[in-house]
């Protein structure tokens, strides 16, 4: 027994000292962990743009259904949609500040024409954006709003001049997100190609899909909100939001009864608007080290 019990002791003894990695051990371990992370450290940023891409083409071609779904079942498109502006200017909270989306668009008010068209195809109003950060309960993503989903509301003309001059008098005098096709053509020659040749001075109007749109609680449980590709660009700091495109002038909406017409949902980046195609296209080129831009 006492033998046995010796030899027990020593097994004890013997893992005790064992228990710890020796020198030469450890400086193994750290040389793995390093060899590791410096193959996996740069492939973060592009996996987190990878994910940005693919999580913006779902959203933005799920709003498209929402919106096609809401307006069969309701003839018309939502309204409330938000501003962009929070009257007459950008606000700097906007992806890219106060030239927002890379100069995509510009301010300017709408003449009574053109809200029109919107309000006939269920369009009736939005939500003005505040001008900073500073109204209660303010929050650039989930509240960017002066105020109560009443008195933020700008109404838009019910009916134009009835001319389809596309002259009539301003009714609210807001301005609105405006796409300034120059600036979006020469940055992205792919956007809106298709629709813009056959009408190529129409005017066309970005509105973001907020929390008080009328598709939440309908077509849509929540508004988007668009994944960060950067540390900097956050829905806690910067207006994280899907947007949509309506054309309000140009051949088709004046032969259509001066309607607006629907074209498409965008990602709001802080370059550019990006449509489901283009953040496709630009995952793949970032999938291939094609494309290491943080905005691209």
């Amino acid at each position: 027994m006492q033998i046995e019990s010796s030899i027990r002791d020593l097994d004890v003894s013997r893992s005790r000292r064992r228990a710890g990695l020796t020198l030469m051990e450890l400086v193994v371990v750290m040389a793995v962990l390093a060899a590791l992370a410096a193959i996996l450290i740069p492939m973060f940023p592009n996996m987190l743009r990878r994910a940005h891409k693919v999580t913006d083409a779902t959203q933005t071609g799920e709003m498209t259904k929402a919106m096609q779904l809401y307006q069969a079942a309701y003839i018309g498109y939502p309204y409330n949609f938000d501003l962009l502006t929070d009257g007459s200017k950008f606000p700097a909270y906007l992806p890219g500040g106060t030239t927002p989306f890379g100069g995509f668009v510009t301010a300017q008010t709408l003449s009574a024409d053109e809200e029109a068209a919107l309000s006939k195809v269920g369009v009736i109003s939005v939500q003005s954006l505040a001008g900073d950060n500073t109204a209660a309960n303010f929050h650039p993503t989930r509240y960017p709003y002066g105020g109560t989903l009443t008195a933020s509301a700008v109404q838009l003309a019910p009916t134009g001049t009835g001319t389809g001059s596309l002259s009539g008098a301003q009714s609210s005098g807001k301005s609105f997100a405006v796409i300034n096709l120059t600036a979006a053509q020469t940055a992205n020659p792919g956007f809106l190609q298709t629709v813009t040749a056959a009408d190529p001075t129409a005017k066309y109007v970005v509105l973001g899909i907020g929390a008080r749109t009328s598709m939440v609680g309908q077509t849509i449980q929540d508004a988007p909100t668009s994944v960060p590709q950067e540390a900097s660009f956050t829905p806690d700091n910067t207006y994280c939001r899907v947007g949509v495109i309506f054309k309000v002038s140009g051949n088709e909406v004046t032969n259509a009864d001066n309607r607006a017409k629907f074209i498409a949902s965008v990602a709001l980046e802080d370059d550019e608007l990006e449509s489901t195609e283009k953040d496709l296209v630009g995952y793949y080129q970032v999938a291939a080290g094609t494309n290491n831009q943080s905005g691209s």
